[in-house]
């Protein structure tokens, strides 16, 4: 799919052929109705953050796991290793709730998870 956005030109083009036919044509009205939704979900999506292209992983957010890890077991002993299995089966269950949410939400979930896979 190429980006592609049509100029002011094109679109009074659009417009006038729609104003001189009588009625409206259905190609014309399906092509200016089509804008109108393209354009309301434009506005709509910038409420929403940036979600990462998942072709190419985000930055790794380091100690992710050793935070949630020292947070489950603030007393832990001196091995770091030794509750990082419950660290990231917590991430892991964080970013499954997410997923259910959906869109937007997935693409957190995704970072979490290679976060997790650390």
């Amino acid at each position: 799919m190429t980006n592609c956005k049509a100029t002011p030109e094109q679109w009074k083009k659009v417009e006038s052929w729609a104003s001189v036919l009588s009625p409206m044509s259905a190609d014309s009205a399906c092509i200016l109705e089509l804008r109108a939704r393209v354009e309301a979900l434009e506005a709509q999506a910038s409420n929403y953050p940036a979600i990462p292209d998942s072709s190419t992983p985000p930055p790794v957010a380091g100690g992710l796991v050793e935070r949630v890890a020292a947070a489950i077991h603030p007393d832990r002993c001196a091995d770091p290793n030794l509750y990082l299995h419950e660290s990231r089966a917590a991430i892991h269950e964080v970013a499954k709730w997410l997923r259910e949410q959906g869109t937007p939400a997935s693409g957190w979930a995704m970072r979490l998870e290679q976060e997790a896979a650390q």
